[in-house]
Formats: structure tokens, C-alpha cells, sequence
């Protein structure tokens, strides 16, 4: 039950995203404020009914109650996020609708996503074979960072650097704790089913644009942009971390982090250096890839041709220096993944 909720919370986000990109009008109680609403609320409840007043061991005590960590993270998070929905009707009711685009009410929520999400991969990972968890932790990087997500951007140093921020840590925890052969394989393939369902799907629906003005005008919802193929480097930090063993029991934590994060940065680097130009092309111009530079919310004015090619960013060109930074995060990330993956392994037991 709290998986399901922290699974269903970034199909919700991305469906707001398309029904804000679609229709424009986004009052408090549209669809997919209810959905992220109730998701919210089933994870929450998932994660109440393992509180109990007798401690076993590994749980954490609060007063007179105890429950696994991840329990005590989900729980928080559903109170962060019914704090900042309060505070964000104050906010919007005193400084209006456009206020920034990551004002605090924003930043609490997205806070109340990511414990509510990380908590479910904390406790549910731990009893499944499939880690669901995992998925919607990285779905929910991939939704709160959705603008580098289109392909015009993915030749960016913005692009590269955020992922190799933050998908690494996330990846390597989940090879270093998972069970099976594959576990961050596995993680990465929920991801891409996550997104890639509501690319498929939300297409399938009639919507219009009901405020102007209209660059772009739709009769479907807008699909998100294709998911990141992190099933490549995924597989490559299986291969690094459980594959060989022996190997990587005789490397020092630094070693392992070092070859996990250049490994991770090589593979994604090269696949979606490729892959954006690909998506850009006709060739991806239909339901399964939703590319071509074809699809782009209502409100969002283009010079004419840059549907179609990358898109010059003089601040974030993606230079050898650049490129140095992207893998000194990914290998930290990747440091940090291990610490956490080992964490994750004495819960379990």
C-alpha cells in the first residue's frame, strides 16, 4: 500500500504537468490534484498501518510507538506535503500565480514527494523482489527536473550535470542493496514503464487549451518527454557491482565509486548524445517515442526551426571542464550510493 502510493505519486505530477501544458486551467481540485492527493494519502496510510506499540528489532521508537524508518520518512513527507498545500493557497492568494518558479511552497512539496517516495523505497523495497520503490524515487528526479528532460536540451551541460547528480546515487544504492541478479536493471525498468505509460497513454485523450495565448494548439493531452534510457548505465553499474563480486569486495569504497561514476557518465553520456538527435528526427515521430519535435505545451513560444534542433545555450555548453564536473558528481553520487546501499543492507537483514 505504501509503494502503490509513492508509485502513483509521479504518474499524478506527470499528469498534472500535461493537464497545466493541455488545458491551462489548474484549480486545487482538478484530476490530478485529486490523484496526487490521494496517492499521497494511500502511502501515508500504508506507512500508519506498520506503526505498532510493541518495538521489534530494527524499527525506530517515537514516544510510545515504533515502525521501520522508512514508515517514520513517508509519514513526514505526507505531513510536509498537506503543510505546503495550506501554504501554498496562502502564497498564491497573497502574491499570485507567478511567483517564481520554484517558490517555498514548491520546494516544501517537492520535499513531501521525495520523503514520501524515498520512505516506500526504504521499507517496500525491502520485502519485494521488484524494486517499485527505487522506480518512483528516480520517476521523481526525472519529474521535478522535466524541463532538461526534452531532447533540444539533452546535449546541454545542465542536462548531464543534473543527471549525473542525482540518478548515480539512487542506481548504485539499489545494485548495492537489491536482491536478484539485476536489481538496479530492474529499478530502471520500472522507471521507463512509469513514464513511459503516461507517455502513451495521456495522448490517448481529447483536451484543449481553455486560456490564452495559444502557440501550440492541442486536441489530445501532451505527452511528457520520453524517459531517459538509464536502463543502459543501469545494467553497467549491475555488472560493476554484483556481477564481479570478489572484485568488488577487494576495492576500497572509493574505487568502486570512482569506476561506478565513470561508468555511469560514459554510458549515459554517449546513449542520449545519440538517442536526442533520434528523438529529434521524423523518425521518432509517433506514439511510442513522441518526438519529432512535435509535441509542446499550448503556452510556450518557439522560434520557428528550433522544434527540431538543439537548443545553444551559452551559459551550459557542454565543455571538456563541464564534462570533468558531470563525473566528479556522478562519482560522488555514486560514493554516496554505496553508503546507502550498505545501509539498506542491514535493514533488510
Amino acid at each position: 500500500m505504501q509503494v502503490a502510493g509513492a508509485v502513483g505519486v509521479p504518474l499524478a505530477l506527470l499528469w498534472d504537468f500535461s493537464w497545466e501544458s493541455t488545458i491551462g486551467v489548474d484549480l486545487i481540485w482538478s484530476p490530478p490534484h485529486l490523484a496526487m492527493m490521494g496517492s499521497v494519502v494511500i502511502a501515508a496510510l500504508g506507512a500508519a498501518a506498520q506503526l505498532n506499540w510493541h518495538p521489534r528489532s530494527g524499527e525506530v521508537p517515537l514516544g510510545p510507538v515504533a515502525a521501520p524508518l522508512g514508515a517514520w520518512i513517508t509519514l513526514w513527507g505526507a505531513i510536509a506535503f498537506l503543510t505546503a498545500t495550506l501554504f501554498d493557497q496562502w502564497w498564491q492568494a497573497s502574491y499570485g500565480l507567478a511567483a517564481g518558479l520554484w517558490p517555498p511552497p514548491q520546494l516544501l512539496k517537492a520535499a513531501g514527494f521525495l520523503a514520501v517516495t524515498s520512505g516506500a523505497w526504504l521499507t517496500g523495497d525491502a520485502r519485494s523482489r521488484f524494486p517499485w520503490g527505487a522506480s518512483a524515487v528516480l520517476a521523481l528526479i526525472s519529474v521535478m527536473t522535466i524541463p532538461l528532460l526534452y531532447a533540444n536540451r539533452q546535449h546541454s551541460a545542465a542536462f548531464f550535470l543534473a543527471a549525473c547528480g542525482t540518478y548515480p546515487l539512487v542506481l548504485v544504492a539499489v545494485a548495492k542493496s537489491g536482491s536478484g541478479r539485476w536489481p538496479a536493471t530492474r529499478a530502471a525498468l520500472g522507471y521507463t514503464l512509469l513514464l513511459g505509460t503516461m507517455v502513451w497513454l495521456l495522448p490517448l485523450f481529447p483536451g484543449v487549451p481553455l486560456v490564452g495565448p495559444i502557440y501550440h494548439p492541442r486536441d489530445h493531452f501532451l505527452p511528457p518527454p520520453f524517459p531517459l534510457l538509464l536502463l543502459l548505465p543501469a545494467f553497467g553499474l549491475d555488472w560493476l557491482l554484483r556481477q564481479r563480486p570478489a572484485r568488488e569486495a577487494a576495492r576500497s569504497g572509493s574505487s568502486a565509486a570512482g569506476e561506478a561514476g565513470l561508468a555511469f557518465f560514459l554510458i549515459f553520456t554517449v546513449a542520449h548524445w545519440v538517442f536526442a538527435s533520434f528523438l529529434l528526427s521524423p523518425a521518432a515521430d509517433h506514439w511510442f517515442f513522441a518526438g519529432g519535435g512535435r509535441h509542446w505545451p499550448f503556452f510556450l513560444q518557439i522560434v520557428p526551426g528550433a522544434e527540431t534542433s538543439f537548443w545553444p545555450e551559452s551559459d551550459s555548453d557542454f565543455t571538456g571542464l563541464r564534462a570533468l564536473l558531470a563525473i566528479a558528481l556522478a562519482i560522488g553520487c555514486s560514493w554516496l550510493g554505496l553508503q546507502l546501499g550498505r545501509g539498506l543492507s542491514v535493514l533488510k537483514r
